[in-house]
C-alpha cells in the first residue's frame, strides 16, 4: 500500500513532516511526498501551469506506481486530487482533499 501526499501552496513537501511522524508504520506502506512544480519542485520545460497541465503531472506521477494509492491532497493540490479522482480513478485505492467545498457553487 502506498500513501501519497502531495502539499500545496505556497508550502513545500516539509508541510506533512508533523503528520508523518504521527502515522503508524507497517512493512507494506510506503509513504510518498510529491512537490508541485514549482512548488518545492523545478519547472518542468514547456511546463504552462495551468490547472490541467497540475492534473496531468499528478496523473503521471501516480502511473509510475505500481498499484493503486491512498492519495491525500492540501490546498491546491487538494483540487489536483479531486480532478484525479474524476478523470483516473483506477490510479486511486483511496483519496482525500481539504478542498472538496471548492465544487459546490453556493
Amino acid at each position: 500500500m502506498t500513501i501519497v501526499f502531495v502539499n500545496g501552496v505556497p508550502v513545500t513537501p516539509a508541510v506533512w513532516t508533523p503528520l508523518l511522524g504521527e502515522l503508524p508504520r507497517t512493512r507494506s506502506q510506503e509513504v510518498v511526498t510529491l512537490a508541485p512544480p514549482g512548488f518545492g519542485a523545478p519547472l518542468p520545460p514547456g511546463f504552462g501551469a495551468t490547472y490541467f497541465d497540475y492534473r496531468t503531472w499528478l496523473i503521471d506521477e501516480l502511473a509510475r506506481i505500481d498499484a493503486p494509492v491512498d492519495l491525500v491532497g492540501h490546498s491546491l493540490a487538494g483540487g489536483y486530487v479531486l480532478e484525479v479522482a474524476m478523470t483516473r480513478p483506477d490510479l486511486l485505492r483511496s483519496w482525500v482533499s481539504d478542498t472538496v467545498g471548492g465544487y459546490e457553487p453556493d
